[in-house]
């Protein structure tokens, strides 16, 4: 196989193309862990390149040891333009990677790659061409992302990974496959208990207009997109159940189910008590996490992980989710945090005044739940995992 050259301790360092359009061109959970591996990997001695989409906006990470190809494509807007394709967001979506795989094969032949990992079952196509290189063709998922003809394409690929045990049964069931679960990472100097410079997070909550949550008043907060299967209506219909009534509630995050959480907050008269305050950066939110009384994740519908839980945990915060999907694999009920039944507002107010009438249980929740994020979840424990699937897909030559 090309490219092996022994390291240290004769293992084989590996060749390695993260492939993934939207790294260069989006931000998210899957680009950020296509960043936080690439780094992980060179540092270990890998040889590593991202291949993503060069769009209006340049994401590149300046990453030592890392190549970034930028290639051409068609963004997915420009496909909804098209009257036949304007709704099919999943067509598009398909589109819009296929597009740039014309650009990608030159690269995909002539890097002489050991492994090409793909992040999205839109890519799968991508395996006709790692053959014709002779490298091998990792199936990543981080959600659903099914689309008309994909399983075609599976068998093309030499090993899977998804994201969690849940996504892993997602996975399984379409394709017949059995992923190795390789869970999201979090940054645990960045998402951490206590500030890097005195001062920060009360400087943070003062240009949002916040207070810190006390005893008297408390805060609670959700970050994450304000769309439908989040489930925000219901912590926003739990307010008036939670004990003290002057509890507030800190939402973070945009999308296109504003406007009816807002029209929700009016009708139940509580817009003196909640707060919108649209889409952070990262730093913004770690003050955050460390300055409410605790984060609430409310999803009911395709929830394959649950990144703001770890990062919450990472700050030595207390948690509550619903007992859905990935949560459940991320927060261990009674231990690091509360599950609670999903759309139930009642049993959401009841689980938060649990912890709202019990700090100290709080505070031993988000001590367990940091120290679990050490042990499953920090960026080193995640590519330790991705390390040996990697080995296993190319084994050492000595």
């Amino acid at each position: 196989m090309a490219g092996h050259v022994s390291d240290y301790y004769g293992q084989t360092q590996v060749k390695i193309a993260l492939y993934n359009l939207t790294t260069t061109t989006r931000w998210g959970g899957v680009e950020m862990f296509v960043w936080e591996v690439a780094a992980q990997l060179a540092g270990r001695g890998h040889r590593v390149d991202i291949i993503g989409g060069r769009g209006p906006r340049d994401l590149v990470r300046s990453t030592p040891g890392v190549r970034v190809f930028r290639l051409p494509y068609l963004d997915r807007d420009i496909w909804r333009k098209l009257p036949l394709v304007s709704r099919q967001y999943t067509l598009t979506k398909l589109l819009e990677r296929l597009s740039m795989l014309p650009f990608a094969v030159p690269r995909l032949l002539s890097g002489r790659y050991d492994i090409v990992h793909i992040q999205k079952p839109y890519d799968l196509p991508v395996g006709l061409f790692t053959k014709l290189g002779r490298a091998k063709l990792l199936f990543g998922c981080h959600g659903k992302d099914f689309w008309f003809g994909d399983k075609a394409f599976v068998p093309l690929s030499d090993g899977a990974v998804a994201a969690s045990k849940y996504n892993a049964t997602q996975v399984e069931r379409r394709y017949k496959i059995n992923p190795v679960v390789i869970y999201n990472g979090v940054d645990l100097e960045r998402f951490r208990p206590e500030p890097l410079h005195p001062g920060t997070d009360d400087a943070v909550l003062a240009r949002l207009g916040l207070e810190r949550s006390t005893s008297l008043e408390p805060a609670i907060l959700y970050a994450g997109r304000l769309i439908r299967w989040k489930g925000v209506e219901y912590l926003i219909k739990a307010l008036p159940l939670l004990e003290p009534a002057s509890t507030r509630l800190w939402i973070a995050g945009e999308g296109t189910y504003r406007s009816d959480l807002e029209r929700l907050v009016s009708e139940l008269g509580v817009e003196d008590r909640v707060r919108f305050l649209g889409k952070l950066e990262q730093d913004d939110l770690v003050s955050l996490y460390r300055s409410a009384a605790m984060l609430v994740a409310t999803s009911f519908v395709n929830e394959t992980f649950g990144m703001a839980l770890c990062e919450a945990m990472a700050c030595e915060a207390a948690v509550v989710a619903t007992n859905f999907g990935g949560f459940r694999e991320v927060v261990q009920d009674g231990i690091t945090g509360l599950l609670v039944r999903p759309q139930d507002p009642a049993d959401l107010a009841a689980k938060i005044n649990t912890l709202l009438a019990d700090p100290q249980r709080a505070k031993e929740f988000g001590r367990a739940g940091r120290a679990r994020v050490i042990n499953e979840f920090s960026w080193s424990a995640v590519t330790d995992r991705l390390e040996e699937v990697y080995r296993c897909l190319v084994p050492s030559s000595t």
